[in-house]
Order: structure tokens, then sequence, then C-alpha cells
């Protein structure tokens, strides 16, 4: 066993992945810029620290196929390093109690341990030239990533009077989750965020680990770090996936194509496809667990083809195990795989006999619609029925989520005001999914399938047009989840990120490889005019980004101002509370918080929250009475004997709403800007000192 010495940890980061740590810093440099104004050397170290570690845990992957690794370089090395890192973290947050710092310290020795004792890094990756191409999808991920999020600065303050985030409204949600897993010691600790107390319900939680982790080390907010770092981040992984991907099934260069057209053309709805809802880019962005989700699905299918291809078993399992990782990362794209990722080997798997695999085969299909019908007696699990029964729902949705135009009106005549026969009325469901989901680069697909089917291997051939094919059974055959308060289509709705990933990956990939083979164009004019192509290529985002989280199509959501814009003096409290509390203290806002505006920006838990994504369940609606009467209450005893006896340090009181506390207590608060007042519960409250 190799000793524990500078030499063996200076063979962990050769040449390759320290110039892809670099990039990464930089890149995740300015993300952070962008939304906090600037950036400290305490997150410039952070960032470093997790490149490192990422590149570290990624060495695991290093050993597992030489074919896999000298085609995906350094980009699988960092985007393998980060699932194994990360999810890693997920687990230790869930087991252990020592709290977010005590388990990135362990992490980090692991790491150290793992780098110095074992690694024995393959040849290729002492050489640019073998890298080149990763190292340049790296730089292209890290840039795209910041042109999609230039918008998101923090926060703009309009006439000293409203603070308007720039984002979906969900990053409230987001944000408190980050806060949450800083604070977090282990799974009795977990809280939902709508109430304290509350457990905390099933969630592809995945995402949040590393942006907490960069929060905690670097002491930047949760909403910076949220749209500084667990966003882009997203982006960035989405355009590792989209290359290590096609690198297997067209080389690096080819995949380097990939990596441009997922992360920085236009979608459907930006080529003029009118339909929002449908459109990748802001699906994506507004529901960033889709972008980890595809990232990891990426990997899981990867494990599969390679294990398929050399006949080996523990690929096959890997590919399995990334499948249920990503029920953590992203729960929709477990459903929409699953099914596919459990049959495919028992087709392409050709080291067993046909007789065994088509036993398999029915044994899973048996025991996946055993596991269906078992959980759908649960009503934490979505409706999974394919009797088509959410389509007529589905698609009235999508047609009020159509821009007004050519394009509405005419789906709207076929689909409402005529009347069709039912195969009918699937074909044109069919061309509005495909034209509003992959626009061109649907067209495009179908002419480089064509043409390179016959050359790669059936396995290969096949996998788009199965994804495209799940895809729309889906999104026409499944039934409403009647189990989700919020939206029932989501089933219905969130694979189109995986599709359009796939579709597009492929096609730019295979488009590349038709022109040009695995390699760089022969001539030198090529390849300055790729070049420029890749430069113009970055104006798209840049100039599409600006205002792309809002939806015009649906009243009150055209503009920023109109949904997720919060007093300024609304934001004032909550950062005072953030400023002068600990961590484990309870805050309750007067309005019960709707939005998780004040939860998210004091980074504290809410005693209990009327969420707009629901609040159903009994003890919500208890604890709702319960402090609906708390502000009902006319003696000041009383209010100290509930906050003291129920935990709640912190309570804001908003201009709009009406208390039958005493006056002498309602002067009392500890903090007052614009009609909003702050008080504090505490015992230094209660024994009559000044909070400080």
């Amino acid at each position: 066993m190799q000793a524990l010495s500078a030499q063996g940890l200076v063979k962990g980061l050769r040449r390759p992945p320290l110039v892809a740590a670099v990039l990464f810093v930089l890149s995740a440099g300015v993300w952070q810029a962008q939304a906090s104004g600037g950036v400290g050397w305490a997150t410039l170290g952070a960032l470093g620290w997790y490149a490192c570690l990422c590149l570290a845990y990624g060495t695991a992957v290093l050993p597992t196929s030489s074919y896999l690794v000298s085609k995906g370089g350094v980009a699988l090395q960092l985007l393998g390093g980060y699932f194994v890192f990360n999810t890693l973290l997920l687990v230790l947050a869930v087991v252990s109690p020592l709290g977010m710092m005590a388990n990135l310290m362990l992490l980090t020795v692991v790491a150290l341990l793992w780098v110095a004792y074992r690694v024995q890094y393959r040849p290729f990756l002492d050489g640019y030239q073998d890298n080149l191409p990763s190292l340049l999808a790296i730089a292209v991920s890290g840039a795209a990533a910041g042109l999609w999020c230039a918008d998101f600065r923090f926060p703009v303050l309009e006439d000293g009077q409203a603070a308007v985030f720039r984002t979906w409204q969900d990053m409230f949600f987001h944000a408190r989750e980050i806060s949450a897993f800083i604070q977090y010691h282990g799974l009795a600790s977990f809280s939902d965020v709508r109430m304290a107390g509350l457990p905390a319900p099933f969630y592809h939680y995945g995402s949040y680990l590393s942006a907490a982790a960069l929060a905690l080390l670097s002491g930047a907010g949760a909403v910076e770090v949220y749209a500084g770092f667990q966003l882009p981040l997203g982006i960035f992984l989405s355009g590792l996936a989209a290359f290590v991907l096609v690198a297997y099934f067209w080389g690096a260069w080819p995949a380097l194509a990939a990596t441009v057209a997922i992360v920085l053309l236009p979608d459907a709805y930006q080529q003029g496809f009118a339909n929002r809802y449908l459109s990748y880019h802001f699906l994506t962005q507004v529901n960033l667990g889709m972008l980890y989700g595809i990232a990891c699905m990426a990997l899981a299918w990867l494990c599969i083809f390679d294990g398929c291809r050399r006949g080996l078993y523990w690929p096959i399992v890997a590919g399995c195990v990334l499948t249920v990782v990503c029920l953590f990362y992203k729960a929709h794209f477990f459903v929409a795989n699953a099914l596919l990722i459990g049959l495919y080997p028992c087709v392409f798997f050709t080291r067993l006999g046909g007789l065994l695999r088509l036993l398999i085969g029915l044994g899973f299909i048996g025991g996946f619609v055993g596991v269906i019908a078992w959980s759908q007696q649960l009503t934490s699990v979505p409706v999974l029925r394919l009797d088509g029964s959410g389509a007529t729902g589905y698609l009235l949705l999508l047609l009020d989520a159509f821009d007004p135009g050519a394009l509405k009106n005419f789906f709207h005549s076929v689909l409402v005001e005529e009347h069709h026969s039912k195969p009918i009325n699937a074909l044109y469901a069919t061309a509005l999914l495909s034209l509003s989901t992959f626009g061109l680069w649907g067209a495009a697909f179908v002419g480089v399938w064509v043409v390179l089917w016959r050359r790669r291997p059936l396995a290969i051939a096949v996998f788009p047009v199965l994804i495209i094919g799940n895809y729309l059974l889906m999104s026409i055959g499944l039934a409403a989840d009647a189990h989700n308060s919020v939206s029932p289509y989501e089933l219905l709705n969130r694979p189109l990120g995986w599709a359009y990933f796939v579709v597009v990956a492929w096609t730019a990939g295979g488009g590349y490889y038709w022109l040009w083979g695995a390699g760089l164009p022969p001539r030198k004019l090529t390849r300055i005019g790729l070049a420029g192509a890749v430069c113009a290529s970055l104006a798209a985002p840049w100039l599409l980004a600006a205002n792309f989280q809002t939806f015009p199509a649906l009243r009150g959501y055209a503009k920023y101002e109109d949904f997720n814009a919060v007093p300024a003096c609304l934001v004032k409290a909550a950062r005072f509370v953030r400023d002068n509390s600990r961590p484990d203290e309870l805050i309750q806002a007067s309005d019960f918080d709707p939005r998780y505006a004040v939860t998210a920006l004091a980074e504290r838990q809410s005693f209990v929250s009327k969420s707009m994504f629901g609040w159903q369940e009994a003890a919500l609606q208890e604890r709702v009475k319960e402090v609906e009467a708390f502000s009902r209450l006319a003696d000041t005893e009383a209010v100290q004997t509930y906050a003291l006896s129920n935990g709640l340090a912190w309570y804001i009181l908003q201009p709009t709403t009406t208390v039958a506390w005493p006056a002498a207590l309602l002067e009392q608060a500890v903090f007052s800007c614009g009609g909003y007042r702050v008080y504090y519960f505490g015992a230094l409250w209660v024994s009559g000192s000044v909070y400080r």
C-alpha cells in the first residue's frame, strides 16, 4: 500500500483535473458574484475545496471502465464525483446526529485518505489532448450557467418599497431547504418546512446538500446560494451529463457539440413554438431538481449501456442503483425511467440466453406492476394509472399556457371546438406535444436518426426512440394525480425534460458525427468556423435569459414584480431575525407566510405556514387555529406562556394583521420598519432585558 505522503496527494490531482478544478472555481465564483454583488476569499476557498472533493470522489469511477473514462475524461470524473460526494452527504445528513460541518470534515478526511492511498490514474488523464474536449465542455457549461442566471441579482430594491426577486416563486422554498440542511442533525431533527415538529415528507432533497455546504463554509445567505450556486450548478451538471452520455455514443468531439446544444441553444419555446409549460429551459430552471435528475439518469443509462456492451453484471447493478438514487434528485425521472432501465438489459444483455432474459423480463414486469399496485395504497405516492384519464385536463392546461397566436388557435380549434374520434385526438395531442417540446430539434432528430441508425449498435439507435415514446405515452396516457394538491399533471409534464435532453444531445452529437466523424474536422477553416459558432451560441442565453422565469401567458406572472416582490421592510425584519437568533429558534409570520418568504429570508423554521403548496393535513390546520387564537389573546402573561411552552421565539406582525395583545406588549417590539414589527419571546425578553 502506498504510504501517505505529499507525493501521493499530488497524484490525486494531476494536470487536467487541476485545470478542471480551476475552471469550476472561476465559473462558480462568477455565479456567486452575480447573486451577491461580489465574492470573497472564503467563498473562493469553499468552491476550491468543493471542486477538489468532487474530483477526489470522482476517482472512484476511474477504475470501473477504461472505455467510459477514455471517452468521458475529466468531465466524467467531475460529474461522477459530484454524485458520489453529494449522495454520501445526503446519507450522513439523515443518519448522522453530528451536523453538517462534522459530516463535511468526515467526508474530507475520507477523500484525502482515498486519494493518498488508493488512486492509480490511467495514463490518459495526464495528457491535455485526450481531455481537451471534456475541459472545453466544463468551460462551456460554466459560462452557460452564468449567462442563464445573470438575471438573478439579489435583490432589486424598487423605490425603497419592495425587493423584487428575479426568479420563479419557488425560490423561497428552495432557499429554506438549503438553510434547513445546515441546521439539521439527523433524521429526528427533520421538520416539514410548513410546520415545526411535523415530519418532513419524502422529497427529492439531493440537490440541496452541496448548496448547504457552500452556504455553511462561505457564510453566504441561503437565497444568494440558491441563485448563485444551486441553480447554475444544475445547468452546469446537465452540460457535463450531455458530454459523458454522447461521448459514449459518438465520441468526445461530438459530445462537445451535444453540450453546446443542451446548455446554449434555444429550446422549442424560444424557437417560436409558443408554450412555456413545455419549454425545457424554463421548466428545468423553475424546477431545478430536473437538472440534477437529468444528470443522475444520464450516468445511470451510461452504466447500463456499458454493462450490456461488455457483458458485465456490475455496471448493470450500478445503473439500477443510480436509478434509485435519482428518486432523491428528481422522483419524476425515476418513474419515467424505472421500467425502461429494468427491461433494457433483458433485451440487450446478450451474455445470457434469450429464454433466461425473457423470464427475467417477465419477472421484472410482474414485480414492477405489483410494486405499483401496492404503492397506490399510500397517499404520499402519486397516482400511477395508465388509463388516459388525465389527458383532457392536461391538454386544456397546455392550451391555456400557449402564448396567443396561430398555434394556440389551431390546437384549440382541433382539440376543443371540433369533435373527433379518440385516435384522431391522440394524433393532434401528439403533434402538440412533439412540436412544443422538441421544436426544430424533432425534425433534426428524424433526419439524423434515419441517416445514422445503422452506424451504431441497435441498443444505441433505439434508445432515443424509446425515450420519446415513453414520454408521449406518459403525457397522453397517465391519469391525473389526485394525491397532489398543487399540480395533478406533474407526472404527465415533467418527463419532457429528460426526453428533450436525450433527443437534443443525441441529435447534436450524431449530427456532428455524420459531418466530421469522432474527431476534429480535417480542414482548419472548418475548425475556426465551429469555434466561432460556439462563441456565437453564447449570445443565446445572454439574449434570452432576461425575464425568462416569468410566464406571460398566465395572469399575474408576466413580470417578477407581479408575483415575486416582497415588501422591503419585511425583508429587513426577516434579516433581523436571521442575524439575531439561534438556528434552532422558531419564527411565526402573522400572515402565515404563504410563499415561504419569511422562513427563507430569516433562515429559521416556521412555526406554521399556510403554504401555497397545500396545508390540508389535520396537524397543520390545528396549528393554524392555535396561532389564530394566540393572536386574539388579550393578556400579556397568556401570550408569553403560549410562546414559551410551544418554543415560539419570534413573531413578525404585519401592518395588515390585527392582534388583541395589550398595548404595553405591542410596544415591546425589538425591531420595527414601515409598520412591520418583530417580537421576541425568548428568555431574555421575558426577563425584561432588551434582546441583542
